[in-house]
C-alpha cells in the first residue's frame, strides 16, 4: 500500500493541496465513498504542482508539459 509522504516541516501546503485535490476529484466525478482515501493518495501530487507553480493563484492547473509535471513530482518526493 502506498502511503502519502509527510509534508515539509512548518509547511501549510498540505491543507491547501488536500482542498484542491478534493475539489478536482469531485469535478472528475470521484465517488463520495472513496473520496477521502483518494485525497489521501493524491494530495502530494497537487502539493508538487503548487510548489512548481503549475497551479495558479486561483487554484487552477496551469497548462504545462507532462514532463514538467513529472519533474515537479519527482523533485517533491525526493524532498519529502
Amino acid at each position: 500500500m502506498n502511503e502519502s509522504p509527510p509534508p515539509a516541516q512548518g509547511s501549510n501546503i498540505e491543507p491547501l493541496a488536500r482542498a484542491i485535490c478534493e475539489r478536482d476529484l469531485r469535478r472528475a466525478g470521484a465517488p463520495e465513498i472513496s473520496l477521502a482515501a483518494d485525497v489521501d493518495r493524491y494530495w502530494h501530487c497537487v502539493a508538487a504542482q503548487i510548489e512548481a507553480c503549475l497551479i495558479d493563484d486561483n487554484s487552477e492547473l496551469v497548462p504545462h508539459k507532462l514532463e514538467d509535471g513529472l519533474a515537479a513530482y519527482r523533485d517533491w518526493r525526493e524532498r519529502h
